[in-house]
């Protein structure tokens, strides 16, 4: 069939009996009834703040220009705004992004209903923009985003007032250049630069601001370090969210960042003692200090009153000033002392220092100290300020929070993602020769061990205000900026819209089923315990699991070529990602969130030789020398992008979409199967994982934007492989040639069948498992239910079977898993759905034993022999199987 016929079957996008029953399905949607909308952990948020949610639809049943209402329990419509996050192939929404403003008062499930939306009282908000500068005003809050220059916020502004002003990005370098000769050690200071500002997002309730630009430093002399500053604005609403993304494109050997963050000036208007200074704790805890603390031998009180303002002063109530006391009350506040400087240290996952001064000729004196600070800090007088909550800020150690010059006319609030107090950040690979693939598991390669190009992105939320937000107010806020609110449509209505493929609901009706619901539930509690008894944190690592466990150590195998962090080696981001939408769990949820910022940012470069692609499984997050599509593929993102609408991750996944055409300058299996000859083609991939990950970068770019030329790329692939001698089959180590410009593959040898055992378990089954739902395309259905269906066979029976089509019924060349369970819900062959449960059948039981003493550093409980990449395609195989052939479940 010629590629214009197929594309005509493209635009189908659907086989006939799949057009069948997405017309049968009736959703609620179609119905113009609500579905309910719910709370991530169940809890409303405390303070009214906004929030961005992404909700999937039936094929068919929401069109492009529909329009929504939101409802609180209460019955009360709140502010709502949506657009389109994808599409599905009849042009119908698959996906919309929603925000709204809302708080303690909508505490409890809303209703999310199709029709005509409903105006609500609250403010729209207003944007301005002009050839210098933004302006945003939320009613609230007015805001100048300048086009040029240092400062990515000019200035804050609240009820006239200016709240904080010159938001910034900071950097120093430690140059060690000097060191070795004379014990010299210089810093070299530089500040944001901004190259381009773009209103991406401008309506009613909520605007986003993207920034992009350089660090610069101050005498001017060079530029590095990329970045993106994100900022989210809500109509009614103070609060800004703000997202910070850098890009390492320096020297590894000779980059040492000494400290990198935000600042910001806040000014201060007020006397001295009507000037706060506020750290987040833990918990609840909250250390909160005016300037001058007015308490010491002598009680102050107001002429005629002998009530003592200290308590109030305490709680930031405003405090007369100077003049409204008598002498001595006067002279009383001339001798205490004024602090003029504070910073909270988070040195490490579990333990924080507080610390004040007078002056820079005075000592730090210890102020506080603590295990993990959630990570907020305020600045401000009784006539404004300025708090900034990061995300995760304990988790990604080493990070400070610094108030400087607060007895100034202007303080500098610092908010530093990696502390100068701490060391510097050393980027260079864990050694300095190559180990051997076979002992270490390790594939490094001259040049290739580099951390050129990744990127770190972190979430903060700025809190300006009028005054001094109370202590319950400030402790709020906190919690608010380290775990942020997010809604959520129901696993059932996930389930029921048929996206992300086939994933089963948790099912416990039967004795073998709910057996298997209790090991899916042990996996996920082994992890979320591994990631606090290992203290799997700190700025570069946090997010990501490692790979295998040294049983005899008692420790995973960190120190260990290729065995040390995981880099999503066989899905598991996806594992934790199904889970999630099985269950609607906030613990895994937050663990699927920081691995997907994690991989999608640490693990894969963003700019230089390798963009577009990520680093295999290493003892360094990039240290391994095979850089593959398989790690930066956008089938790993898609899901946090729809759930939450987060720009970031949307960009992650554009940034894959041509990353096929590295294949003509990386050969991602060179080591393991080096050619011997020259390729008559550009480049060379495997059928999977590689072009399988092209596919789903390509499937995701169609279904955002409807653009055909992705949707052919994949067509292109299809009808090759149709017309591969093997098929699936074809290519030792599933090899075949391929042309980026045309998307077509080719046999690299005269009789080329072949088989590679990693063509499907690192997302390629679940990308295609999806695809066959939206593109109709005989041959290539053929071909993949052959795979599925002689997974094991042997060269002379797929032979057959490209005469016959009828080798292997019995299922006795069909693999264990999800594979067999794919061809039984095609075919309802249950020799097929035996075979898939026998995959099941025999995954090794979670059972943990527990350790301490000498044996080990802190108690553990462990799993001899434990592996991620064992538990993540177990659990990733159970949670499809369930759904594919849950019918034909064995009984215990």
């Amino acid at each position: 069939m010629n590629i214009t016929r197929r594309n005509a079957i493209g635009l189908l996008a659907t086989t006939a009996a799949l057009e069948r029953k997405a017309a049968a399905q009736q959703s609620s949607a179609q119905r113009g009834e609500p579905i309910e909308i719910n709370w991530l952990g169940s809890a409303a948020p405390p303070l009214d703040i906004g929030i961005s949610w992404g909700v999937p639809w039936p094929r068919g049943a929401v069109r492009k220009d529909q329009s929504f209402t939101l409802n609180n329990p209460d019955g009360k419509a709140l502010p709502l705004q949506s657009w389109p996050l994808a599409y599905w192939p009849d042009g119908s929404i698959k996906w919309t992004g929603f925000a709204t403003v809302a708080g303690a008062n909508s505490s409890g499930a809303l209703k999310l209903t199709p029709g005509r939306a409903t105006l609500t009282d609250r403010p729209a908000l207003k944007i301005t923009e002009n050839r210098d500068a933004i302006a945003i005003d939320t009613s609230r809050l007015q805001c100048r985003i300048p086009r040029h220059g240092p400062f990515f916020i000019d200035d804050m502004t609240i009820g006239g007032h200016v709240i904080a002003r010159h938001g910034r990005l900071v950097c120093t370098l430690e140059d060690r250049s000097d060191f070795e000769k004379n014990k010299a050690i210089r810093f070299e200071d530089f500040v944001s630069q901004i190259r381009e500002v773009t209103v991406e997002q401008s309506g009613p309730v909520r605007s986003v601001v993207k920034i992009e630009g350089v660090h610069k430093s101050e005498t001017g002399a060079r530029e590095w370090l990329p970045f993106v500053v994100r900022l989210y604005f809500y109509a009614g609403n103070e609060a800004v969210r703000l997202v910070h993304t850098i890009v390492f494109d320096g020297d590894d050997q000779k980059d040492f960042i000494r400290g990198l963050g935000l600042a910001f000036a806040v000014p201060m208007r007020e006397q001295i003692h009507n000037r706060h200074v506020r750290f987040s704790g833990e918990g609840d805890g909250l250390w909160a200090e005016p300037l001058q603390p007015l308490t010491g031998r002598r009680v102050l009180s107001l002429p005629g009153s002998r009530a003592d303002v200290y308590p109030d002063q305490l709680a930031g109530k405003r405090i007369p000033n100077r003049d409204a006391f008598d002498t001595r009350g006067q002279k009383l506040m001339t001798d205490w002392a004024v602090w003029d400087s504070y910073k909270l240290v988070q040195s490490s996952a579990d333990g924080f220092t507080i610390q004040k001064r007078t002056n820079p000729q005075s000592c730090w004196l210890d102020a506080g100290a603590g295990h993990r600070a959630s990570g907020l800090v305020f600045a401000g007088d009784v006539s404004g300020g300025l708090a900034v909550g990061v995300k995760n800020f304990w988790q990604s150690f080493p990070a400070s929070l610094e108030v400087q010059n607060a007895a100034s006319d202007e303080a500098q609030l610092h908010v530093w993602l990696w502390s100068p107090d701490a060391p510097a950040m050393d980027l260079r690979h864990y050694d300095t020769k190559a180990h051997d693939l076979d002992s270490s598991y390790e594939d490094v390669q001259p040049g290739f061990s580099t951390p050129h190009g990744v990127a770190r992105t972190s979430e903060m939320t700025l809190f300006p205000s009028a005054g001094i937000p109370s202590k319950d107010d400030t402790v709020k806020q906190a919690k608010l900026s380290q775990a942020p609110p997010l809604l959520v449509a129901s696993p059932q209505h996930i389930h029921s819209t048929r996206v992300f493929g086939p994933w089963s609901l948790p099912d416990r009706s039967t004795p073998f089923k709910s057996a298997l619901e209790d090991q899916l539930d042990r996996a996920s509690a082994m992890y979320l315990k591994e990631v606090e008894q290992r203290h799997w944190y700190g700025f570069w690592n946090f997010g990501d699991v490692m790979h295998t466990l040294d049983t005899a150590r008692h420790a995973w195998r960190y120190d260990i070529g290729g065995f040390a962090w995981d880099n999503s080696e066989l899905g598991t981001d996806m594992w934790l990602w199904y889970s999630f939408l099985r269950s609607g769990r906030a613990d895994i949820f937050r663990m699927a969130e920081a691995m997907t910022r994690h991989t999608g940012e640490v693990d894969v470069y963003h700019l230089g030789r390798f963009a577009g692609l990520g680093s295999r499984h290493n003892v360094r997050h990039w240290g391994c020398g095979a850089k593959e599509p398989r790690i930066s593929q956008a089938a790993y993102r898609r899901f946090h992008y729809y759930l939450t609408t987060d720009e970031r991750t949307g960009d992650l996944m554009r940034e894959v979409v041509d990353a096929d055409y590295k294949t003509t300058e990386i050969d991602t299996m060179r080591l393991a199967s080096p050619s011997t000859k020259p390729i008559p083609y550009p480049g060379r991939v495997r059928g999977g994982p590689d072009w399988l990950a092209f596919v789903g970068n390509w499937m995701t770019e169609w279904e955002r934007t409807g653009n055909p030329k992705y949707r052919d790329k994949i067509i292109a692939g299809m009808d090759s492989i149709a017309n591969l001698p093997y098929w699936f089959f074809t290519g030792p180590n599933n090899l075949l040639g391929y042309d980026p410009a045309t998307g077509k593959l080719y046999p690299l040898q005269d009789d080329p069948f072949g088989t590679y055992n990693l063509t499907t378990n690192m997302g390629g089954a679940e990308v295609v498992f999806e695809l066959n739902q939206l593109i109709d395309h005989a041959g290539w259905h053929r071909a993949w239910l052959q795979y599925c269906r002689l997974t094991q066979a042997p060269k002379q029976v797929v032979a057959g079977d490209m005469r016959s089509g009828t080798e292997g019924q019995d299922a006795a060349h069909a693999a264990p898993g999800r594979l067999s369970a794919y061809a039984y819900a095609q075919t309802k062959n249950a020799a097929f759905a035996k075979k898939a449960w026998a995959q099941v059948q025999r995954s090794a039981a979670i059972t943990p034993r527990h350790f301490e003493g000498p044996e080990v550093l802190n108690p553990i409980d462990e799993i001899p022999g434990l592996s991620t990449n064992s538990v993540a395609q177990s659990c990733l195989q159970i949670i499809e199987i369930l759904e594919m052939c849950g019918d034909q479940a064995p009984e215990l």
